[in-house]
């Protein structure tokens, strides 16, 4: 039997946190640094969410930099509607993992913010542990899962 391996097409964009200077930006790739301090980015970037449109990326980098009292009113304001997806398909969850993957590592926290991004409303726990049973995952000791391709 032939082998079949599966290349997605990410054409997303990530919206970020800086782990130093805590502000957020927009991304369309893996960045080299923050364009608000400078700092070279690691792999403790936090992907808060995904959009699909620069537009959408604009307004959520815009909200999430304002005070946290500001965001749920500036929300309101601003028409931005995310489409709750309760049943999303095989290659729309096997995407969000593939964006969640920094070095082949998953880390929840990140595939939380792909799957919200995406308003995917399944658990990271629950998305890696189905990934894990379907072979694509394997759990590591220190809590996190390793991409297997």
């Amino acid at each position: 039997m032939e082998e079949q391996t599966f290349h997605f097409e990410i054409d997303m964009y990530l919206v970020v946190r800086c782990p130093s200077c805590e502000k957020c930006w927009g991304t369309k790739g893996k960045p080299k640094s923050c364009p608000h301090c400078g700092i070279a980015v690691r792999d403790d970037l936090e992907i808060l969410s995904t959009t699909d449109s620069a537009t959408e990326l604009q307004q959520e980098v815009a909200i999430l930099n304002m005070p946290e009292n500001l965001r749920g009113q500036m929300r309101e304001k601003m028409s931005k509607s995310v489409e709750i997806n309760t049943e999303p398909s095989t290659n729309q969850i096997i995407k969000c993992i593939r964006i969640a993957a920094e070095n082949d590592v998953i880390r929840l926290d990140r595939l939380s913010g792909a799957l919200r991004g995406s308003g995917i409303s399944i658990s990271a726990f629950d998305v890696a542990e189905e990934a894990v049973s379907q072979g694509l995952l394997m759990r590591s000791n220190d809590g996190n899962y390793l991409l297997l391709q």
